[in-house]
């Protein structure tokens, strides 16, 4: 039997205020951004010949099997050898390789000029329908760098915030996310009475920049090409990442938020391959059993018996569907962002 939106959030009839969204990848695949392994094969491919030469080396000093056309190994094991060997001090610290890869990635996001819209439009559209104008948050975690969020917000005509307050260069503020906007008048304060967006993108993005201490974000991103990114590195040990600023914010303000305003939470294209996020935010809040999770896969990951053991946690594939514990044979295509936009668009009516 097909799930529906009911399934997945047991409460959407009473509203939207305890639902949550965690989306990795997947979700930017079909708007035109690469996976990791066309991301590795495309960054990797704009490495100069010193740099291939080093990491080369680095990949045969740890006896792995490198085929870097067949964008193997992907650039998250790359990342932990290249941070490995830095920390060891093995690396040569002429080259730096590590602010090669964060810059060539950038520009690979960068160079996809109009990407396809379509289906985050889609989707901000019908959660703003299905709030009927209420005055309710969603919350959307994402590790992603891109801008499709906030573009689409546009779009949509919702207000987002993600922890920026300013103008056209804007400053981090963590508790900007939950800041709350009116008039006053003769009555005093007057909050204002719409559905809105809180985005927190657990990884940075390619429109945040570093200056010393403090991290702000531009609209004019493409044109700071020597400024510091404030990204997190894909790599699997981002844990040493997260203990920094801005990221140890993000990360306390998630840690705060599920259970808490997030009790239903559903993540698509996200692959589990996080151990921090895994171990920080999920599996503790699973474990005390203050969110129900549904996970939308193409195929299950590898640590998936990880999260089984836990009764709140629910997910479906392309072929299966694990819901309270049990496992049924099922098709289906839900894993798709547009194919789970298309459910939520037709719960909305639009």
């Amino acid at each position: 039997m097909p799930l529906n939106v009911e399934d997945m959030f047991p409460n959407v009839n009473m509203g939207l205020s305890n639902i949550g969204f965690f989306f990795g990848a997947g979700t930017s695949k079909e708007a035109g951004y690469p996976l990791t392994e066309d991301l590795t094969k495309k960054v990797i491919n704009r490495l100069n010949d010193e740099e291939q030469d080093v990491l080369k080396k680095l990949l045969e000093t740890e006896n792995i099997h490198y085929s870097f056309k067949n964008g193997n190994p992907d650039i998250e094991i790359i990342s932990d050898l290249i941070y490995k060997h830095k920390l060891s001090g093995s690396l040569d610290n002429s080259i730096n390789i590590e602010k090669s890869l964060r810059d060539h990635i950038v520009q690979e996001l960068i160079s996809i000029n109009n990407p396809n819209l379509k289906n985050h439009i889609k989707f901000l559209k019908a959660l703003k329908t299905l709030m009927h104008s209420r005055a309710e948050s969603i919350r959307i975690f994402t590790t992603n760098y891109d801008l499709l969020f906030e573009t689409a917000a546009m779009e949509a005509k919702i207000p987002i915030f993600n922890g920026f307050e300013g103008s056209l260069t804007r400053y981090f503020d963590i508790e900007r996310i939950d800041l709350k906007y009116g008039t006053i008048d003769n009555k005093g304060f007057q909050e204002y009475r719409e559905p809105n967006i809180k985005l927190i993108k657990l990884h940075g993005s390619i429109s945040w920049f570093r200056k010393g201490e403090k991290i702000y974000e531009t609209c004019d991103y493409e044109s700071f090409t020597n400024e510091v990114r404030s990204m997190i590195l894909p790599r699997k040990q981002k844990v040493i990442d997260t203990l920094e600023y801005p990221y140890d914010k993000l990360f306390r303000y998630a840690a705060q938020t599920m259970g808490h305003q997030c009790k239903y939470i559903l993540s698509c294209g996200y692959s589990f391959r996080d151990q921090h996020i895994n171990d920080q935010l999920i599996i503790p809040k699973l474990r005390e059993g203050k969110i129900r999770f549904m996970a939308l896969f193409g195929q299950e990951p590898e640590n998936i018996e990880k999260f089984k053991q836990f009764k709140s946690f629910n997910y479906l594939t392309e072929d299966k569907i694990f819901i309270d514990g049990n496992e049924i044979d099922e098709t289906s295509d839900l894993w798709k962002f547009s194919q789970f936009v298309n459910m939520i668009a037709n719960e909305a009516g639009i």
